[in-house]
């Protein structure tokens, strides 16, 4: 099993540690949360392993200020040599309004398919935003995905969903007002024939209406 020397923002060396398994990354989430808000500074640390078996490295890194803000990174990307791999990070903030996440997942294939996973996540006293996204290329090189996203705020709010099969785009979404009135909006595409785009606005009584 193949080490490597880990180093902290300090420069001391630490004891070993031993190459991850390709799967253990895969399957990694980052439903991070922001640093404690009782620390105060600054921190990094990363370490790579190499061996027969493949390559690994991580990274961690953070910032607070003690006063319930501060951000926090995480990362690693693992491969196997063999032109398989995966990689992963994600990214909290916290502050006195508010708080963010955002993290991403990558894995990929020696016959050349690949998946790719994104979210966010944010609130704060004007309002919260959500999005989820997945991207996947098959190993004939198909793309495939889909995408929901959900917001709202003061002036009102939004929920879509988006879908990509094989050269075949789809989108639907619905804003709502502050009053009650509201938009849908449809997309379709499709790859060597065109597509077509509608948007529906309805006022606060139900009754549609033009679109301004």
């Amino acid at each position: 099993m193949a080490t490597a020397y880990r180093t902290s923002g300090s420069g001391r060396a630490a004891k070993p540690v031993a190459l991850c398994a390709l799967a253990a990354l895969t399957a990694l989430t980052f439903h991070l949360s922001a640093a404690p808000a009782s620390a105060d500074g600054v921190f990094k640390r990363k370490g790579v392993a190499v061996g027969d078996a493949g390559i690994a490295s991580r990274m961690r890194a953070g910032a607070v200020n003690g006063e319930g803000q501060g951000v926090f990174r995480r990362g690693g990307v693992v491969g196997d040599r063999s032109g398989n791999g995966a990689a992963g990070f994600g990214t909290c903030a916290n502050g006195f309004d508010g708080s963010a996440c955002r993290g991403a997942t990558a894995t990929w294939q020696d016959d050349g398919s690949l998946s790719r996973t994104l979210g966010a996540q944010a609130s704060s006293e004007n309002g919260t935003f959500d999005s989820h996204r997945v991207l996947e290329r098959s190993s004939d090189g198909v793309w495939s995905g889909n995408r929901a996203t959900n917001a709202s705020g003061t002036q009102g709010s939004y929920a879509g969903e988006a879908s990509l099969d094989d050269g075949t785009y789809t989108r639907d979404g619905t804003y709502t007002g502050d009053e009650g009135q509201s938009a849908n909006i449809d997309s379709y595409y499709e790859r060597g024939s065109g597509g077509s785009r509608s948007v529906t606005c309805i006022d606060a009584s139900g009754a549609i209406v033009d679109c301004p």
